[in-house]
C-alpha cells in the first residue's frame, strides 16, 4: 500500500535516519559537557518531547483514518510492541535514574528499535507525517538511551541481559492472551514482522518458528550491544 500511496516513503525514512544519527550524536556529546546541575532539567525536557510525539502520533493516527488513508483500530493502537515497552522504561531511567528500568529500554530499544529504523515496514506509512511519528517513536528512544549512557553513566552487566530475557519472556504470555482474543499480533507472536528492506534478524518467517529463533538468538544478539557500555 505504501509505495503506491506515499513513493517517496524509504527516501524520507532514511533523510529522517541521517538526521537523526547526528541528534543522537549531539545528545551523547551534550551529555557529557552538560553541569551536573542541569541534568535533571535536560531530562525532563526529554521526557516531556516523548510524551508530546506520543500525543501527535495518535492525533496523526485518528486523522489518518478520518481520511481513509489508515486502519484505525482501538485493539491495534495500544503501546504493546516491544518498542513501546523500551520508550517507556527509558523515560523512566531518565526519571527515576535506575540502571533496571534502562537495561529493559536498552536491549529492547537500541537492538529492536535501531534494526527497525535499518530495515522499516510500510504498515500506517501514508505520508510525511505519519513517516516522521513513526520513525520518532523509535529514534527517540535511542536519543533517551544516548543520555543515560552519557550523562547518567549508566551501563548493562551480563546478568541484565538475563533480566531483559526474562522481562520479555514474561510479557509473552499475557500480551499472547491479547492476541489471540483479539486478532492482533503484538510482539509480532502471530505473524513476523513485514518489511520493505530485508530484515537479517527474521531468516525465517514460517510461524512459530521465527518465534522460536528470536528466542534462540535474543542472548548473544544482546550480547553484542553489551560489549559497548559493559560494566562487567
Amino acid at each position: 500500500m505504501t509505495p503506491s500511496i506515499y513513493p517517496e516513503y524509504l527516501q524520507h525514512h532514511y533523510m529522517i535516519t541521517c538526521m537523526m544519527f547526528i541528534v543522537w550524536g549531539l545528545i551523547f556529546w551534550y551529555g557529557r559537557k552538560i553541569p551536573e546541575a542541569e541534568k535533571t532539567r535536560f531530562g525532563y525536557i526529554l521526557i516531556g518531547i516523548c510524551i508530546l510525539q506520543e500525543i501527535v502520533d495518535y492525533w496523526v493516527r485518528v486523522q489518518g483514518a478520518e481520511s481513509g488513508l489508515y486502519n484505525f483500530r482501538l485493539t491495534k493502537e495500544l503501546p504493546l510492541q516491544p518498542c513501546h515497552f523500551a520508550y517507556f522504561a527509558s523515560m523512566l531511567a531518565i526519571y527515576t535514574r535506575k540502571e533496571s528500568f534502562f537495561h529493559i529500554g536498552y536491549f529492547f530499544g537500541i537492538s529492536g528499535a535501531f534494526m527497525g529504523i535499518l530495515t522499516p515496514g510500510e504498515d500506517g506509512i501514508y505520508s510525511l507525517t505519519s513517516n516522521l511519528t513513526s520513525h520518532f517513536q523509535h529514534s527517540l528512544i535511542i536519543v533517551n538511551l544516548m543520555w543515560c549512557i552519557s550523562a547518567l553513566h549508566m551501563r548493562a552487566t551480563k546478568r541484565s541481559i538475563i533480566h531483559a530475557f526474562i522481562v520479555l519472556n514474561v510479557l509473552i504470555l499475557p500480551i499472547s492472551i491479547y492476541n489471540y482474543f483479539t486478532g492482533e499480533n503484538y510482539f509480532f507472536l502471530s505473524q513476523a514482522p513485514q518489511t520493505i528492506i530485508y530484515n537479517p534478524i527474521f531468516p525465517i518467517s514460517t510461524w512459530p518458528w521465527y518465534i522460536l529463533w528470536i528466542e534462540m538468538i535474543f542472548i548473544p544478539y544482546c550480547y553484542l550491544f553489551y560489549l559497548p557500555i559493559r560494566k562487567d
